[in-house]
């Protein structure tokens, strides 16, 4: 890591041998089997008091200038923690052992199960707040923070930035509320700053013998060749299982969820409710149980008891934070009740809402984005008018209706040639899928050809190889040097939706160059979803309250919120993905 600014002071380098830092897997067992057996006051197993010896230590091999923090967990909650610097590594991890357990209780010390250590490295000073700015949030998670007051340091370990959910600028000041230090209002800092690496290893004590993990960012990189059909499969399961944990009996879902704090968020948004209602009811297909289709009907029943509206002339209204009616909302609300299983008792408030649809579309091809306030009628078109084609599309096919199709064929000519005036990857998934869906119906050469330029422009902006160097980022769609926004779970899922879709075009338009090329694509998708699932106790490390959190899928590596359209547009893409590919197109 080279921090903008940064120097590494002569007393803080590590000499250059340095095999701790350089450990395989089985290194790092041993490392965990010395800590497991220091928490432990000494009682080794055979195998660990060998690999323990003096003389034989490729567990912990000399490394000079040891500065390692070490906390002890219980099922996620931190019970003691501590920083200890020695003249070498195991010096170091003996005086943090001994300092964490003087801080436990005997009942504490009984329930750690999991202990968190990083062990210190390559020190490198910050020259102004400009330059902790230049970190970037890419590298939270990966460097530690370190502030230095009268003589005594104060820092946050890398995993504690996972941990805490925490950015540099807010890490900063916790320091300095610390060390009881003012932060300069100018771009100055409260005192010597300094950035460093770590070797982060989680060691599990709840079996017989340690179970140590060498973590990245908090967690461990899922390889792309992990990426098979059960793993997939697997990954969908706990999507779905956590959507099921989540929804209170009422049928209310939570919007947005913070693993580190513990709590719901206040907000809400209605549109991504009623796209999460989609996929709980393709999870009722899956799954086909009566209890989960009640409880999938009670979403719907509670959505509809506080966002449905309909006013005097009929046009059924989906109201979000206060009165605003948005299109988009009214295009997945009808999605999400013509899916129902049983759509019957919900056929009044879907016709008024299409309604509502038609009466926002404009002869020559555009359509409001809002029936209220009028005065936003012309936002988000990057989104509302796909979804609602995507809806318009889905509707043609069942009734053949020709006024309908003219009306959505001017409709996508209109928004292409919007699209290729001001290129938006937003865009492309939603149309991608309206249009699959009217060429499975026309067949038109026009449509096909749509799909393909869209999508093939759109690959332009996933990273892989440019990503190597953050490997748990590979797969991703992020232009960072493109004002098209930060990256996110959800993006990345929904791009999957659409790019599955364009994979069906082509297979069956026989496009073999382009069915490989998005197949390819997919996988590397599917490989970032999978880093961002909470799937096991690594992943959960720092989570008290697991039933909450598993299953979920976190907005990116450095940020562990879990937004319910994170998991519905991730799930919803896997569910595709699955019933469309076979297991060989699993393949990296």
């Amino acid at each position: 890591m080279a921090a903008s600014g940064g120097e590494v002071p002569p007393a803080s380098r590590v000499e250059e041998e340095r095999p701790l830092f350089r450990l395989d897997a089985e290194a790092a067992e041993r490392v965990g089997r010395f800590l497991a057996a220091e928490f432990r006051g000494g009682a080794e197993t055979a195998a660990g008091a060998a690999a323990s010896q003096p003389g034989d230590r490729p567990d912990l091999p000399g490394a000079v200038g040891g500065v390692v923090f070490l906390a002890a967990r219980a099922t996620g909650e931190r019970l003691a923690h501590a920083w200890f610097q020695a003249e070498t590594a195991a010096e170091a991890v003996r005086g943090a052992v001994r300092a964490v357990r003087n801080k436990l209780s005997p009942a504490q010390l009984g329930r750690v199960d999991v202990l968190e250590i990083n062990f210190a490295r390559d020190f490198r000073r910050l020259r102004g707040r400009s330059a902790l700015e230049a970190l970037g949030d890419i590298r939270r998670g990966l460097v530690g923070l370190e502030l230095v007051h009268q003589g005594r340091a104060y820092r946050y370990a890398p995993t504690e930035f996972i941990a805490f959910n925490l950015g540099f600028a807010r890490a900063l000041e916790r320091l300095a509320e610390r060390a009881g230090v003012a932060l300069p209002v100018t771009g100055e800092l409260p005192g010597p700053v300094r950035v460093f690496e770590a070797l982060a290893l989680l060691v599990d004590l709840s079996g017989p013998v340690p179970r140590t993990t060498r973590l990245y960012r908090g967690g461990e990189v899922v390889p792309v060749e992990a990426v098979t059909r059960p793993y997939v499969e697997r990954l969908a399961a706990l999507q779905g299982d956590w959507l099921l944990a989540n929804l209170q009996p009422d049928g209310r879902l939570p919007y947005l969820y913070w693993p580190s704090r513990g709590e719901e968020s206040p907000l809400n948004n209605q549109l991504r409710q009623w796209m999460a209602t989609r996929v709980l009811l393709r999870v009722v297909r899956a799954r086909g149980t009566p209890a989960v289709a009640a409880r999938a009907d009670a979403h719907v029943r509670y959505n509809l008891a506080r966002t449905y509206r309909e006013d005097a002339q009929g046009h059924g209204l989906i109201l979000d934070r206060g009165d605003a009616v948005k299109l988009g909302a009214l295009a997945l609300a009808w999605l999400a009740l013509t899916e129902h299983p049983q759509p019957g008792p919900y056929a009044q408030p879907a016709a008024a809402l299409l309604h509502t649809m038609d009466a926002l579309w404009q002869p020559h091809g555009e359509f409001h984005t809002f029936w209220q306030p009028v005065e936003r009628r012309g936002d988000n078109v990057n989104f509302y008018p796909g979804e609602a084609l995507l809806a318009w599309a889905v509707l043609y096919a069942r009734e053949r209706d020709p006024e309908r199709l003219a009306r959505l064929e001017r409709s996508l000519r209109y928004y292409r040639t919007w699209h290729r005036a001001q290129r938006n990857p937003a865009f492309v998934p939603w149309h991608t899928m309206a249009c699959a869906r009217l060429w499975a119906v026309t067949r038109a050469t026009e449509w096909r050809d749509w799909i393909f330029e869209m999508n093939d422009w759109l690959l332009g902006i996933q990273q892989w190889e440019t990503q190597r160097a953050f490997p748990d980022t590979m797969g991703r769609f992020f232009a960072p040097d493109r004002p098209y926004g930060p990256p996110h779970a959800s993006s990345t899922g929904v791009y999957l939706e659409g790019l599955i879709a364009a994979w069906g075009v082509a297979r069956e338009a026989g496009d073999a160059a382009r069915q490989e090329t998005y197949r390819r694509a997919i996988v590397r998708g599917l490989r970032s979803l999978a880093q961002l699932t909470f799937k096991d106790a690594t992943d959960l490390f720092h989570v008290t309250r697991r039933e909450r959190v598993r299953g979920g899928v976190r907005t990116t590596v450095y940020d562990n919120a879990i937004r319910v359209d994170n998991v519905q547009h991730s799930l919803m893409a896997l569910l595709d993905i699955l019933e469309a590919f076979r297991p060989e197109d699993f393949r990296p």
